[in-house]
């Protein structure tokens, strides 16, 4: 039976596109990206039958573990009926020392996100952290697309990389 005293609306609309990224994501490598929305009302249902026993300590994390996991009954489901074996981790009720390193990566997640919002990078140390460093793109070709060194590309990356390390660690 859902919780009265969780108001699951404002949860869900405040959270629901972080949610729906997480389960696109885990079923593109499936090719199943139009169920993203079932995984995400399933999540949501399975936690309104079954809400947590205590508020958690961030209710993203916990929303989005629970659409990720969602996602990953659905591809399994499919890999399944169509006889594959998964090469996947397979979705199993999490255990508190999970659910507890999905919040702590979600927070410093957060953590990283204002870091990166806060050190106003320009627009070149922008596209090597977007292209290098997240995308890990080859340096040669980041270099080649903004008309500099494959050294220079390494520079900026760490600067950056280093900027936003010590903008987290000093708390933002």
């Amino acid at each position: 039976m859902a919780d009265a005293s969780i108001d699951w609306a404002a949860l869900y609309q405040k959270h629901r596109v972080a949610m729906f990224r997480v389960a696109k994501g885990v079923l593109r490598s499936s090719g199943r990206v139009d169920l993203a929305d079932d995984a995400v009302q399933n999540a949501m249902i399975s936690l309104m039958k079954s809400p947590p026993t205590e508020p958690p300590r961030n209710w993203e994390a916990l929303l989005v573990a629970t659409a990720k996991r969602r996602a990953l009954d659905i591809v399994g489901s499919a890999a399944m009926v169509k006889g594959a074996v998964l090469e996947e981790e397979r979705a199993s009720p999490a255990s508190e020392q999970d659910m507890e390193e999905v919040l702590e990566r979600l927070e410093k997640m957060a953590l990283v996100r204002a870091a990166i919002a806060k050190a106003k990078l320009d627009p070149r140390a922008h596209y090597v952290l977007a292209q290098y460093v997240v995308l890990a793109r080859p340096r040669a070709e980041v270099a080649a697309e903004l008309g500099v060194t494959p050294a220079r590309v390494s520079q900026i990356a760490t600067k950056v990389l280093r900027d936003i390390n010590t903008a987290v660690t000093e708390g933002g």
